[in-house]
């Protein structure tokens, strides 16, 4: 993760080096979310990725990659407030030359965190604007197989997790006594028997969600500290999987981290995060959320 800087997709927004590209960092906004889009609205969700979708023009050849959104919320209860979100999924189909510059999508799943509403979930979430955008998700190299289909490689054990975001927290707001919608991304799709991964088909996903209480104040804070709003959580055949949040404490930087399976940073002066939990009892996963209820001081 870091500034975007390849040629064709360097707005100096958040990147993504995917496959460690020789060409560096894709602009996630302007390359794969904005091409994704592209695509669905012209195809609808498993469409096809074609050149004239992330570089312009009419070419409709090679087909790229397949690609999927899904969107989803968490309700700040109290408030009636919603943290909403978009998830856009990519299975790329092409294999290019190593010289030639084209990103190796292999299989991305991007979260999106958007803009909160009031009363009711977005059914079409209004994302952040570019440069104060927040991302996270999930990739894995390119899966040898069939050229359609719902398998992004997330069973792999080159599947890697990630978080970033443009306007990131350097010195945290004076105080913080506030609770996050936070939604989790982990294994979308299916492995290669066609049986489903516990994230989810990637236009109808199982998401981890949840509430985080956040307090702050004096240059240290803490997530999920109490008894409730503490973890986010989701079902696996049966079984509640949760992630759990204790002992996850805030530093004056913007970053938080519980020393051992989650990190993140404060985005947009704290009223969006995002980070990852790693090196766990459960798969990897990329989570992001923003304030639904609380205050931040500056």
């Amino acid at each position: 993760m870091g500034t975007s800087n390849h040629f064709l997709f360097n707005t100096g927004n958040s990147g993504l080096r995917l496959n460690n590209d020789i060409y560096g960092y894709i602009d996630i906004a302007d390359g794969p979310i904005r091409g994704s889009n592209a695509a669905i609205a012209e195809q609808g969700n498993g469409g096809f990725l074609r050149p004239k979708h992330v570089i312009g023009g009419i070419i409709s050849w090679p087909n790229i990659a397949q690609v999927w959104k899904d969107t989803a919320s968490v309700n700040g209860t109290s408030n009636n407030q919603y943290a909403n979100f978009a998830v856009n999924s990519i299975r790329q189909i092409q294999s290019f030359p190593p010289l030639i510059p084209a990103p190796a999508f292999g299989g991305l799943v991007i979260g999106q965190v958007a803009a909160n509403t009031s009363g009711a979930p977005a059914a079409n979430p209004t994302l952040l604007a570019v440069g104060s955008g927040v991302y996270f998700g999930e990739w894995a190299p390119k899966v040898n197989s069939d050229p359609v289909g719902t398998n992004l490689n997330m069973a792999s054990n080159d599947r890697t997790v990630w978080y970033v975001g443009d306007n990131a927290v350097s010195n945290m707001p004076t105080a913080i006594n506030a609770t996050y919608g936070v939604i989790g991304i982990s294994q979308t799709g299916t492995n290669a028997n066609g049986n489903t991964l516990p994230g989810g088909l990637p236009d109808n996903l199982n998401l981890y969600k949840g509430k985080l209480d956040v307090s702050y104040v004096s240059g240290s804070g803490t997530i999920g500290a109490g008894s409730t709003n503490n973890s986010i959580s989701r079902v696996v055949g049966g079984v509640t999987h949760t992630i759990s949040f204790a002992s996850t404490t805030i530093d004056n930087t913007g970053f938080f981290s519980n020393g051992s399976t989650i990190e993140g940073r404060f985005y947009n002066g704290a009223e969006a995060l995002a980070g990852m939990y790693t090196n766990g009892t459960l798969p990897d996963a990329a989570f992001g959320g923003s304030k639904v209820s609380g205050t931040i001081t500056p």
